[in-house]
């Protein structure tokens, strides 16, 4: 081609003597230079442009798996709230033996797993809300540590490095302890002869040039939680799919392929970055960096217990006729009045008649015709005062309270104690100053 005189470009790969690549893109064209042809090459290196382009590539990927996981998660949120909800009221309401009562068991069992599954699922697609608090990153990876320590092989060892006086971060404390638990589950699963597995702690400062970070991860002074393995390591190969739902290298059976990407998931979600590094034979780390906060770590006060019946007309509101249903039930078996709505149109039909006697509406958000958001807005308008609890298989509608105008926020799926609970805490407590629309 070359010397039919075609501009030629290609890249090629090359090692330097401490084994790291370089990627070269190389452009060559033929000259004739005095009746003699020549080939004139320019080589440049491109080995971070690539990086970066794999990056983005990489990102956009999962955003896109993110969505389609979303989607399904919140449907199955819908059916697990009346599997679960419906189980829940057999058991507390019928009269059955006790092999009746073990089956609802297990159907409340199965259903509490798969909600942790589509919980996972919503982490990776990052719609789970955080119950973001400032914490001390060491005293999750302690707890961590000491529960995983119980179900751990004799032959594997577990050993804590972690770096005293370390800021706090801001993060969810059940879901940070879920992402170090999946790094130990599967470091442990990768020494099935035994091994080491190690935890560390410590405290980094992120540059801005640093080029194999996501554009998202500001410069600044990060936490970076490390946990290591001498296990098999993972080929390089499968490396760059093992943050995807439902990747997984163990038997049929023996793992969902949810636990790599709800780490990742989480991570995003707490503006921090996971990284891997592995060699096959030797093992792998996992390095976790979040950023720091450097608030004082929080201290939850004791709750008080309260009655959770009442004799109030709500106003309930759900497409899925089966949720619409459970939690009528629910209502209406611990004395409250329920006036149902199938969709939010005929909700605002209901409202409009007997708005006057209503004293709290649970509406749902993901809704046809109209979402639970601009309902809400509706029925502010008609009456500023009245208490609203939005319900949603998905939590970020719930991470601005006062931008969605509502006092409280119940997640799919919810057990029945959750669920009277909070109607009983909104109508006791009155409604907040809410601004107007």
């Amino acid at each position: 081609r070359i010397l039919n005189g075609e501009p030629l470009v290609f890249e090629t790969e090359h090692y330097k003597r401490d084994g790291s690549r370089i990627l070269l893109e190389v452009s060559s064209k033929g000259i004739n230079i005095g009746g003699d042809l020549y080939v004139q090459s320019f080589h440049r290196d491109i080995t971070e442009k690539k990086a970066i382009q794999e990056q983005l590539i990489h990102s956009q990927k999962m955003e896109s798996i993110g969505q389609l996981a979303g989607g399904i998660a919140h449907n199955f949120n819908n059916l697990l709230t009346a599997m679960l909800g419906n189980a829940e009221l057999l058991k507390e309401y019928s009269d059955m033996d006790d092999e009746s009562k073990q089956r609802v068991n297990n159907i409340e069992s199965s259903a509490r797993k798969a909600g942790i599954l589509v919980s996972k699922l919503l982490s990776f697609a990052r719609r789970e809300k955080s119950d973001v608090l400032p914490l001390n990153l060491n005293d999750v990876a302690n707890d961590s540590a000491k529960l995983f320590e119980g179900v751990l092989d004799k032959r594997i060892g577990l050993k804590t490095n972690l770096s005293d006086n370390i800021p706090t971060v801001e993060g969810d404390p059940s879901q940070l302890e879920q992402v170090i638990m999946n790094l130990m589950v599967n470091a442990r699963d990768a020494m099935p002869d035994g091994g080491l597995i190690i935890i560390k702690t410590s405290l980094v400062e992120i540059e801005r040039d640093r080029f194999n970070m996501p554009s998202y991860i500001m410069p600044g002074k990060y936490v970076l939680l490390t946990i290591s393995d001498t296990g098999s390591g993972i080929p390089k190969e499968i490396i760059n799919g093992i943050f995807e739902p439902f990747f997984t290298t163990k038997e049929k059976g023996k793992g969902t392929g949810l636990g790599l990407a709800m780490v990742y998931g989480v991570i995003k979600n707490h503006k921090g970055y996971i990284t891997v590094q592995s060699e096959v034979g030797k093992g792998s780390t996992f390095d976790v960096y979040l950023p720091v906060s450097g608030k004082a770590a929080y201290k939850a006060a004791p709750q008080k217990l309260f009655s959770v019946s009442g004799h109030e007309n709500i106003l309930l509101v759900d497409d899925e006729e089966e949720v619409l249903n459970f939690i009528r039930d629910i209502l209406e078996t611990h004395g409250y009045k329920v006036l149902p709505a199938k969709n939010p149109l005929a909700a605002i039909d209901i409202f409009k008649k007997l708005g006057s006697e209503i004293h709290l509406v649970i509406s749902d958000i993901v809704m046809p015709l109209m979402d639970g958001k601009e309902l809400i807005k509706t029925l502010r308008t008609i009456k500023p005062d009245i208490r609203i609890i939005a319900v949603s298989g998905f939590s970020d509608e719930a991470v601005n309270k006062d931008i969605l105008k509502i006092d409280d926020f119940l997640k799919k799926p919810f057990e029945i104690n959750q669920l009277l609970s909070k109607v009983r805490h909104v109508l006791d407590t009155g409604i907040r100053n809410l601004p107007p629309y």
